[in-house]
């Protein structure tokens, strides 16, 4: 990796679009992501606190690049439209893409470098989700554990190119990993939105710190995340030779849920247009969701916040049995008070999946309905659209791309597109690219 710059690395095309489709996807999750009311106070607490305009947020606003970078943070993870990483429990773009953009643009970095840097960064994070697992059912979330050591290992590769640093970068970040507990996503406690933004300002401090020579132990990432968080280290991992950059096994998501719910979701889908068709919701009885184990723990039927909703297996199926619908205002705040969704929730009961398959069919969901006239429906989904068997293609991406940006910036889905389509090494300046693309 002491070696490889942008020229060379995007040799491989695929590659080059790969990454491409993940900023883009990324950036729209921001984009769409400052319309919530509370992204807006952030931003507006910001601009009261002053200080130098050097990095824009995804809505135009121009503010310190930390700052710029822990709000454009919130914002991408507010809707969980981001891209995600299925091989291990890791958003390696969310913990990369706005530190870097921040950077970028406070110091007149090219495309290049960006795509570069996240590619990066993306490897280094999504390494330590590989090799230090967390437990299943997942205690702490990868926002909080995870973000500070993406956000350090893209920011160091962007300013010095140079693995060395970037892993001393990284090895500080693990030292200020930090312990948000999973369970506060199910609650809908939205301090969960907060810890990538806290995993950004981090990324910063561990980058500065480790360039000042305040550097951390080869063996911090044992310590922490082994001895501190109960973690299991993957011997395996530590033997594999590099076959190909982390990234390209990226995924896109397809509805604004948790993905362990997409499953269900799907199946519920098909009840909704089948066996409900014609049929009043109030006609069913019982619901019951077979899942895999990392569904398990989203049970909650009385979810309070929109974060809560989106991490409630019992909100999301009674929603889409109800509506039909799969949008991504589907999954909003004005569907958590109906009252006919509740009554739904209330009779929804979880269960194991069994036999539970092999990957990439691990993430499966059954959803039975039992009518109040004893009849019984059921859909199966082995894997949701977005997993390594079923992915969104670019133009599937691309077209929700244009959806999630089309109110707050229109011009940025022909940002989008020719990022992904264009030349191999855009040598244009980051912060002109922006220009257009936010109008």
């Amino acid at each position: 990796m002491n070696t490889t710059d942008a020229s060379t690395m995007f040799g491989d095309d695929a590659l080059r679009r790969k990454v491409s489709l993940v900023l883009a996807d990324d950036l729209a999750a921001m984009i769409a992501g400052h319309e919530h009311a509370e992204v807006r106070t952030l931003v507006t607490q910001a601009k009261a606190h002053g200080g130098q305009q050097e990095a824009r947020l995804l809505n135009g606003v121009r503010l310190p690049r930390e700052k710029a970078a822990a709000i454009n943070a919130t914002a991408a993870a507010w809707d969980e439209l981001d891209e995600g990483y299925r091989p291990a429990t890791c958003h390696g773009g969310l913990y990369t893409i706005p530190v870097v953009i921040a950077e970028a643009e406070a110091t007149g970095r090219t495309i290049a470098e960006v795509l570069a840097a996240v590619v990066v960064g993306y490897e280094v994070v999504t390494a330590f989700a590989r090799v230090l697992p967390a437990p299943r059912p997942l205690v702490l979330h990868p926002h909080a554990t995870l973000s500070p050591i993406g956000a350090a290992a893209a920011l160091t590769w962007l300013r010095t190119g140079d693995a060395r640093s970037t892993l001393a970068a990284a090895d500080v970040a693990v030292t200020m990993s930090m312990a948000g507990p999973f369970e506060h996503a199910v609650s809908g406690a939205q301090v969960r939105n907060a810890w990538p933004a806290a995993g950004a300002m981090l990324g910063f401090l561990a980058a500065d710190m480790a360039a000042a020579g305040l550097g951390a132990e080869p063996t911090s990432a044992r310590e922490t995340f082994a001895r501190g968080y109960g973690h299991s280290l993957n011997d395996a991992e530590l033997d594999h030779d590099f076959a190909y950059w982390a990234i390209l096994d990226g995924y896109h998501k397809a509805y604004a849920t948790c993905q362990y719910t997409h499953s269900a979701l799907e199946a519920s889908v098909e009840l909704a247009d089948g066996a409900l068709a014609g049929r009043s919701i109030d006609d069913i009885r019982d619901i019951m969701i077979s899942t895999h184990p990392l569904a398990y723990p989203l049970d909650n039927r009385s979810p309070l916040t929109t974060l809560a909703g989106k991490f409630s297996l019992p909100h999301v199926v009674s929603a889409v049995l109800a509506t039909g619908q799969t949008e991504p205002s589907t999954f909003d705040e004005h569907l958590l008070a109906d009252e006919a969704i509740d009554r739904l929730r209330q009779r929804v009961q979880i269960s194991p999946f069994e036999p539970l398959p092999p990957a990439p069919h691990d993430r499966p969901a059954r959803v039975t309905l039992t009518f109040t006239d004893g009849s019984v429906a059921d859909a199966t989904c082995l894997s949701a659209i977005g997993g390594p068997d079923r992915p969104l293609t670019e133009s599937h991406v691309l077209d929700k791309i244009a959806r999630l940006t089309e109110p707050a910036a229109p011009a940025f889905e022909s940002f989008a597109r020719s990022l992904v389509d264009g030349p191999m090494v855009d040598q244009r300046a980051w912060s002109l690219a922006m220009d257009g693309a936010l109008g």
